[in-house]
């Protein structure tokens, strides 16, 4: 095979600032690289997350982007401490076939899932 390991996932954002506040300010991600105007990039639970301003081309946002999902060890204190930044979930707690999860939405509207499950 010729591919190592990952290197990143990108998603895509109309609006840099506002993703950003949801990435960074309300879920706490650390930014490991920033390009003010183009993009940033954070430590989401290992995941190299790389946010792109849309330019029309590459970066279109929309239903191509992936949905994230991220294990947390407890739901209930996860979505509790999220509150406290103002960030609800959209739908949950939701009793899956693997455990409890709830959907959260970034700013563009991108599914975020949390659970307690691998």
């Amino acid at each position: 095979m010729v591919v190592e390991r990952y290197a990143f996932v990108a998603v895509t954002t109309t609006d840099l600032e506002r993703a950003r506040r949801f990435w960074v300010d309300q879920l706490e991600f650390a930014v490991t690289e920033e390009e003010a105007g183009h993009h940033f990039i954070v430590d989401a639970g290992m995941l190299r997350l790389c946010v792109d301003l849309a330019d029309g081309d590459v970066h279109r946002s929309g239903s191509t982007d992936p949905v994230i999902g991220f294990k947390v060890t407890s739901l209930a204190e996860t979505l509790a401490g999220l509150a406290a930044h103002d960030v609800y979930a959209h739908r949950g707690p939701i009793a899956g076939a693997h455990g409890p999860y709830a959907e959260l939405r970034d700013p563009d509207g991108r599914v975020v899932i949390l659970t307690e499950a691998d």
